[in-house]
């Protein structure tokens, strides 16, 4: 406990404590601005809530982001680029289950030449259709190559099975034979659906004044259309029974891959998981490693985590091991997720790791805006940001045994086997 103390303490005397200016603007776009000190360092983080849902084909939502970089009506791709990095800084843009993200870091004095970028990246995208045909390639090879690495090809696998009949069913990468009828006009309705104030966070970081910077954001941001994108249908799907899907593919590892139960991101059940998702796959110390590597010899990479999204929530559970040992780690992995015994250490191991890790995660003001601006578009508020820490903290091992009880009775596997 006093590790985890001596973490909170240094959060708060470091980067922690600064102070986040909120502002609404009359369209509905939230912008969170926090002033540090240093260099003249800014990053922001654009979130703009929608990702793979409501797509009409799979795969629109994440190339249309990609899209974004690639030229406007007044800037090209070089242009685009050249605004932040001749700053030494970076932009990028992508798309996730959830939200669609634009990345930026600049120093002071190009933030005006950025914001004035990103303002013509949102207005006037140029969509060029031999750039959509690039990028549409790109992210067709990028579905290809997935089939090459097990843990993606098991997770595309689990997907379809615990996900059936949800947004999430497919990754936002898409299907190729979707991407691949992606059209200009498909790009083009697709940003003017998702692009609404009422869904979209700006989060900024950086060694300014915020009345420094105040007026910049507005004349950025005030233009984006007031409202809400529609495409969200809230459908939570449970496992129910117990599933095991086996698939061949040529290689040289088995790869297990199994999805169990999880509480809603929305319960205070969620920082106890996150716990108890940690003490059994985060780590050398953690669970499945101890059990099925040091005293099993299955692999080197196993681990467990617990991904935030909005609807159906599950943790992940994996293991690669050799073709021959694939059935016994299977069974021993659903073993150890249901069934081992943690103890009082274990759970304040688990918790120093998290905490550790959420903090060494805020040391640049890029993570710090993401940070900010996550928790605003996922629904917690941007004060979850300093919360979080507090909140794993006080998470008890007796709630943590509890919820190992609760909610893994169930799983769906993916094995994959040679």
């Amino acid at each position: 406990m006093m590790a985890v103390l001596f973490l909170l303490m240094l959060f708060t005397l470091s980067f922690g404590g600064g102070k986040v200016h909120e502002l609404v603007l009359d369209n509905g776009v939230k912008v969170l601005i926090k002033e540090t000190h240093g260099s003249g360092i800014v990053s922001g983080v654009i979130f703009i809530k929608s990702g793979v849902h409501g797509e009409k084909k799979r795969g629109l939502t994440y190339l249309t982001a990609l899209m974004l970089t690639k030229g406007t009506k007044k800037y090209t791709s070089y242009d685009i680029a050249s605004a932040f990095e001749d700053y030494g800084g970076s932009i990028s843009a992508s798309a996730t289950d959830d939200y669609v993200e634009i990345d930026f870091a600049t120093k002071l004095e190009g933030l005006k030449r950025g914001l004035e970028v990103i303002h013509s990246m949102l207005y006037e995208p140029a969509f060029n259709q031999e750039d959509l045909n690039r990028e549409k390639m790109n992210v067709i090879n990028a579905i290809r190559s997935k089939r090459e690495r097990g843990m993606e090809f098991a997770m595309e696998h689990l997907r379809a099975l615990t996900f059936k009949g949800t947004a999430y069913e497919v990754s936002p990468l898409g299907k190729e034979e979707d991407v691949n009828s992606i059209s200009r006009q498909d790009v083009i309705e697709r940003w003017g659906e998702i692009l609404k104030g009422e869904d979209v966070v700006v989060s900024l970081v950086g060694d300014f004044k915020t009345q420094q910077v105040e007026s910049m954001i507005k004349e950025a941001f005030s233009k984006v259309p007031s409202g809400a994108y529609k495409g969200f249908e809230h459908k939570d799907v449970y496992i129910e029974a117990d599933e095991i899907q086996k698939v061949k593919r040529p290689g040289a590892q088995a790869t297990v891959l199994c999805a169990f139960n999880a509480p809603s991101i929305k319960s205070e059940d969620a920082f106890t998981f996150k716990v108890l998702t940690s003490a059994l796959g985060n780590g050398m110390t953690s669970k499945l490693f101890k059990e099925l590597r040091e005293k099993r010899g299955y692999a080197y990479a196993t681990y467990a985590y617990y991904p935030t999204r909005y609807f159906s929530p599950r943790m992940f559970a994996y293991v690669g091991t050799s073709p021959e040992k694939g059935e016994s780690a299977l069974e021993d992995l659903i073993k150890v997720v249901q069934s081992s015994e943690l103890t009082k250490e274990d759970v304040k191991l688990a918790k120093s790791k998290i905490i550790g890790d959420f903090l060494l995660d805020h040391q640049t003001r890029l993570k710090q805006a993401w940070y900010l601006g996550f928790y605003e578009i996922m629904g917690f508020g941007w004060k979850m940001d300093e919360m979080y820490p507090d909140k794993i903290a006080k998470v008890s091992f007796e709630d943590v045994v509890k919820l190992q009880k609760e909610y893994l009775k169930k799983y769906q596997c993916v094995l994959v086997e040679p």
